[in-house]
């Protein structure tokens, strides 16, 4: 009668234990799980990197792009030159009308026989020399700063002799 009332006998015991051992050598050591960054260098564990499903992760920065990569629609025009600047050197004789200095605002003033366009371009109204000089543009007190001027010095007309060729 005193048999009947135990619930388990020790060999039942030692039956179950035996199972749970197994069972936990068999998850343990059988069919390891993967650590959070395994498998990134072998078996070595990174710190570093967070293995998530989308692109890889390396502290915090993702590594997708925002932006379209060729650029088609973006780029791909560009303003032609306006090919400023110095059109004649000093000392070099120009005809009347002649371009002397193309520019944007007048970094260069116009001195004597040098007219101003519209668009700020210098040019000779008499042919002659052309000779940059610096100086002060007006004679007022504010304005006495140095500013580099174009000056047209006229030719003097040479006089023809005729000789006569042997």
């Amino acid at each position: 009668l005193a048999m009947a009332h135990r619930t388990s006998s020790p060999p039942t015991l030692l039956l179950l234990l035996a199972v749970a051992v197994l069972v936990a050598f068999a998850i343990a050591f059988v069919a390891p799980q993967k650590e959070i960054g395994a498998g990134v260098r072998g078996n070595f564990v990174s710190t570093n990197v967070i293995r998530t499903c989308g692109p890889s992760v390396s502290r915090g920065l993702s590594t997708m792009a925002h932006k379209k990569g060729s650029g088609s629609t973006e780029n791909g025009r560009d303003s032609q030159s306006k090919r400023l600047g110095l059109k004649v050197t000093h000392g070099k004789v120009v005809p009347a009308g002649s371009i002397i200095f193309r520019q944007r605002g007048l970094t260069v003033h116009p001195g004597k026989n040098v007219g101003v366009g519209k668009d700020n371009t210098l040019f000779a109204t008499k042919t002659g020399v052309v000779q940059f000089s610096n100086g002060s543009v007006n004679r007022a007190k504010k304005s006495k700063r140095i500013r580099k001027i174009a000056h047209i010095i006229p030719e003097e007309p040479v006089a023809e002799t005729h000789v006569e060729q042997l």
